[in-house]
């Protein structure tokens, strides 16, 4: 027994020596990212970069198992995150409200120290881009039960602005409180959207729930009041000083979605990548057959295709004709490689209106 108390408090003793060793690492990355940015240019022009999946993938790869891979995945891309807003200052809009699923996908992609800007709309996170009051901005971009999000495509449309990348994030609600008893709580505090997300779990609870503007929000009420909880997701709950009360109270489970991440500048090649592009046809009998033939002869793998009604679907900007229908695609490739670029130039001279939203690496 006095052998095994022993060997358990050496093993503790390692941790914390392994946890001192962490942090000089960490210490030592963000000095080397802080280092990278007081050696850019003034006038340098914010990019995004791409080749921290490629890394994250091949540490993960490298690894022994002795942690799993998944959260090795999740740990290292904090550490790249945090890294990005380091080596760089960046303004990221975000379709708001704050601590909602987009602001949740911007901190997970840029970190912390990124400056994020909640906008009320689609079309303002983009105009913020466009004015350069940002250098990014992240969309919705498609849902498991609803497919592509047509509000985010069509403000896109309407833009000389790229997806520059695609980001997929899983979503879950808690419950949160100061204690993180759950005998402790007597009310709730969320959104509109998070009380339809969870209200099975409400109701059988019996618990009364409050009207917040933002899930940030509700934790903040939440913080103040011992007999209240807040309905959020972990990261932003915790970080208010929040508790897991009850977790994934989420009628429907976790959701996955995914968000696109739009600036000016299209991402370059990665070797896997997907082009997403919209198009309207000719009103003739096999118009869209044929649009869809140039990337079957050409051995370009068709993803995804969606149709909505669409006014602006002419080529000349102008109003178009009631019911013209705008095509939503996906295509493995990027739009510089060449059987891509040929599809392309056919595809553009049997359309009304032909445009590529962006090419960024694929998610598997």
């Amino acid at each position: 027994m006095v052998d095994r108390k022993r060997e358990v408090d050496e093993l503790r003793q390692e941790l914390q020596r392994v946890d001192g060793q962490l942090l000089d690492i960490l210490e030592r990355r963000g000095k080397a990212a802080r280092k990278l940015r007081e050696l850019r240019a003034p006038d340098a022009q914010a990019h995004l970069s791409l080749q921290d999946r490629g890394q994250i993938a091949a540490l993960v790869a490298r690894a022994s198992g002795e942690m799993p891979p998944e959260d090795l995945r999740v740990i290292l891309g904090q550490v790249y995150a945090s890294c990005i807003a380091l080596e760089m200052p960046l303004v990221v809009a975000y379709l708001g409200p704050a601590g909602a699923g987009a602001h949740a996908a911007a901190r997970t992609r840029f970190g912390a120290g990124a400056e994020l800007l909640a906008a009320d709309s689609t079309y303002k996170a983009l105009d913020e881009v466009t004015r350069k009051r940002a250098e990014f901005a992240v969309l919705p971009l498609e849902t498991l039960a609803d497919g592509p999000v047509q509000s985010t495509i069509s403000a896109l449309t309407n833009t000389d602005l790229k997806i520059a990348l695609a980001l997929e994030i899983t979503q879950d609600l808690h419950l949160l409180s100061r204690t993180g008893n759950d005998a402790d709580v007597e009310k709730v505090y969320a959104t509109a959207a998070d009380h339809a997300r969870a209200q099975r779990f409400l109701t059988t609870r019996r618990l009364p729930v409050l009207d917040v503007k933002s899930s940030l929000l509700a934790c903040e009420f939440a913080l103040e009041d011992h007999g209240a909880a807040a309905l959020a997701t972990e990261v932003f709950g915790t970080e208010k000083g929040l508790l897991v009360a009850s977790k994934s109270v989420t009628d429907n489970g976790p959701e996955k979605m995914r968000y696109a991440v739009i600036g000016h500048r299209p991402s370059g090649r990665t070797g896997d990548d997907t082009t997403a592009c919209v198009f309207s046809v000719q009103d003739s009998p096999g118009a869209l057959l044929d649009i869809l033939a140039q990337f079957a002869e050409r051995e370009i793998n068709l993803t995804k295709i969606q149709s909505r009604p669409a006014h602006d679907a002419s080529a000349d900007g102008q109003r178009g004709e009631d019911w013209a229908y705008l095509f939503f695609i996906e295509v493995m490739g990027h739009s510089t490689d060449r059987n891509v670029v040929s599809a392309l130039e056919e595809v553009k001279k049997k359309t009304r209106f032909l445009k590529v939203l962006g090419s960024y690496p694929s998610l598997r």
